[in-house]
């Protein structure tokens, strides 16, 4: 995948122009940046640079090695005055980040074209992911998978059989007891608010979690791709629909930390982060897989322009772009004949809301979680598969269609074959 606009902020300080033009439209968190210290810095040594150089630290990640700082005045002057100190490995803007979103009896699976596409929405039978067929082979067994996002309504009668418990944690004692550094996080983690409350005040991530897990054959609603996953809701996006790139990174690295497999990953935006980098590999070192949205930028090739976090070159990442009911690429995905790996359907997919309720959403955002669905369905049927095995069995399982061809690595749509 490309990283064409991976400049290294190290050198910003013989460079300032290039920082300033990196910056320039990119939306960051006013004084806000993330601070990586090299390998053998003491936390001495590194409390006084920070107060040397006139900094708060409002956030930290032990277990990456950052840390991130409240300055006063221009990030990129920050940056160009401290990213050549020798106890820096890097320093980069804290960017913003948005959102990009066997058959059951549940009485409105009619709704789910992507899973099963008999042209009941007007468009072209048997463009779909095949769920049927795969579901008479496996329906899930409670594999954990993150939804990294706005929440997730896990009171939905359609989700919350299938909501993740901790099974370390005690609800309401307000004590850490599995020691992990989060009190009472029984069903993931907000870290918007820092609390243990990840309740979906948006939308999105409710949406996401209803086509990844929606409970199965209950008769009621929709049915996920896996009907039996656990969904670990893991908020970073706010009620506005925006978050941080640091706290994306807190969500991901709770995520390796409680040894999640597969992570949701439905947002975009900000330039390249090398900390964002660091979390995601560090997820597959761990072995997770990151499924990420191409984006929406009608048409974009991000071979050219690359989108984050999708466009990040690792061995761990899918990266999923739209496609209609009639298998076109869908008018606003994005596309990469090498840095997008497949598609999955993402117009018009109908899945859960908050407050109990139902509704259609369009976007790459969408066909993540169908990708997300099915790598937690592999997972159900061999647990002893690593990452690339799960991450090969998918894209050596698509459907090639002409709108896919030189727009997508397969150059085709993924079929739902644990």
């Amino acid at each position: 995948m490309s990283t064409d606009n991976s400049f290294n902020l190290n050198e910003a300080s013989n460079n300032q122009t290039k920082l300033n033009s990196i910056l320039e439209g990119q939306n960051c968190l006013a004084g806000q940046v993330i601070v990586k210290f090299k390998p053998g810095i003491e936390l001495a040594e590194s409390n006084t640079l920070q107060a040397n150089c006139g900094a708060c630290i409002i956030g930290s990640n032990n277990s990456l090695g950052m840390q991130l700082w409240q300055t006063q005045g221009s990030v990129a002057d920050f940056i160009a005055t401290h990213s050549s100190n020798p106890m820096i490995e890097y320093i980069e803007p804290n960017y913003t980040i948005s959102l990009q979103g066997t058959v059951p009896n549940d009485p409105n699976i009619n709704q789910l074209w992507g899973l099963n596409n008999t042209g009941q929405t007007g468009g072209t039978a048997d463009a779909d992911i095949d769920a049927p067929e795969a579901w008479d082979i496996q329906t899930g067994n409670n594999v954990v998978v993150g939804v990294i996002d706005t929440g997730v309504d896990y009171n939905h009668p359609d989700l919350a059989a299938n909501i993740w418990t901790n099974p370390g944690e005690i609800a309401g004692n307000g004590i850490d007891d599995d020691n992990n550094g989060y009190i009472d996080d029984i069903h993931g983690w907000d870290f918007v608010n820092n609390d243990a409350d990840p309740f979906d005040d948006y939308g999105h991530g409710t949406h996401v979690a209803g086509t990844i897990a929606a409970v199965g054959n209950n008769g009621i609603g929709v049915s996920g791709v896996s009907w039996s996953a656990q969904i670990m809701p893991l908020k970073f996006l706010g009620a506005s629909g925006s978050g941080s790139t640091f706290d994306a990174i807190q969500a991901l690295n709770y995520a390796t930390m409680m040894g999640v497999k597969v992570t949701n990953n439905s947002w975009g935006g900000g330039s390249y982060s090398q900390a964002l980098y660091d979390a995601i590999a560090a997820a597959g070192n761990a072995g997770s897989l990151f499924i990420a949205a191409a984006g929406n930028n009608y048409g974009k090739n991000n071979d050219i322009n690359p989108s984050y976090p999708a466009s990040y070159n690792l061995s761990n990442i899918i990266a999923v772009a739209a496609t209609d009911h009639n298998d076109n690429l869908s008018t606003f995905s994005n596309y990469g004949p090498t840095s997008v790996d497949l598609g999955a359907p993402g117009s018009s997919i109908y899945s859960t809301l908050p407050g109990n309720g139902y509704g259609f959403n369009s976007g790459t955002s969408m066909a993540t979680p169908h990708v997300t669905g099915v790598a937690s369905l592999i997972w159900a049927q061999d647990p002893t598969l690593s990452a690339q095995d799960v991450k090969n069995k998918i894209l050596n399982s698509v459907d090639p269609i002409r709108s896919l061809q030189g727009k997508t690595l397969s150059g085709g749509q993924f079929l739902l074959t644990p």
